[in-house]
């Protein structure tokens, strides 16, 4: 039987055994959470993400749970899959709250299709979220920023039988998506919204800009893409931690191209298939 257990500070619970009391809720308030994918039991692109979460805990000013390294993650997260039997691929999503006298460390995963960041052959049909805008504040490529604006776009989508949206900074000017970052292809150049638009950069970004790089794209950032810049593109695709590029088909009334697309996320793939054979 697959699933059943969690990881609290490198001790197994029962995923169904009450871990917090109502005394806990305002530290709960004060919490970092991602989510990286995970094949053949490694985690794919472990130091980016090792690196992603340090500087999360710094920008909410949060000490690194005692004794915590990259080798400790590691083997942590070995330790989960194995007890849970998720042997092929799994979305781990990791938790730090703060505790009485350290960081408490939680671990979570779930089986997810294999693949080595499969490409969603349909693609997705998304929309402009327009009843929310993202705050600026020192969090902002951190996703305990977009948390609430998250739960509310996601809201609108499933009314609107849309997989995802776009979401806006105080600017006007599209910054993320829901629990993702985006880019988009026009003519030779790819673009992605840069640091300064104040959306999510989840850990996955820096590589697929790499990605883009190594497929012969000129790779810009920037931090006033607009409507009609995303409406104006010939590609659009969303970036997820644990499903890597998602292809897009259409935003609003505007239908895509996918081939581009199609060749990044084929680089993407050959990149997470190398990480594994060299062991890392």
């Amino acid at each position: 039987m697959k699933g059943g257990y969690i990881l609290v500070n490198g001790k197994f619970h029962r995923e169904n055994e009450p871990l917090f009391t109502s005394l806990d809720l305002s530290r709960l308030s004060k919490e970092i959470k991602e989510s990286f994918r995970t094949e053949n039991n490694f985690i794919l692109f472990a130091e980016a993400n090792y690196t992603y979460l340090l500087n999360a805990l710094s920008a909410v000013e949060l000490q690194a749970p005692k004794d915590w390294d990259l080798h400790r993650l590691k083997h942590d997260v070995s330790r989960l899959l194995n007890k849970n039997h998720l042997f092929l691929a799994a979305k781990v999503n990791i938790h730090f709250i703060q505790g009485a006298d350290n960081t408490d460390y939680i671990l979570t995963a779930e089986e997810i299709p294999r693949g080595f960041y499969p490409l969603n052959e349909q693609g997705l049909m998304i929309d402009f979220y327009n009843d929310g805008v993202k705050s600026d504040t020192k969090l902002n490529s951190y996703e305990p920023s977009s948390r609430f604006l998250w739960i509310s776009a996601s809201n609108i989508a499933v009314s609107k039988s849309q997989h995802n949206m776009i979401l806006f900074n105080k600017k006007g000017y599209a910054c993320e998506g829901i629990a993702s970052s985006f880019g988009y292809l026009k003519d030779n150049s790819a673009i992605f919204p840069s640091q300064d638009s104040c959306g999510y950069q989840p850990p996955l970004n820096s590589t697929i800009i790499k990605c883009t790089k190594m497929c012969g794209f000129k790779v810009l950032v920037k931090d006033n893409i607009s409507h009609d810049d995303l409406l104006n593109a010939d590609e659009l695709f969303l970036i997820d931690n644990c499903l890597g590029i998602q292809k897009i088909l259409g935003l609003d009334s505007r239908r895509y191209y996918s081939a581009k697309t199609t060749a990044i996320a084929l680089k993407l793939k050959e990149l997470a298939m190398k990480e594994i054979e060299n062991g890392h």
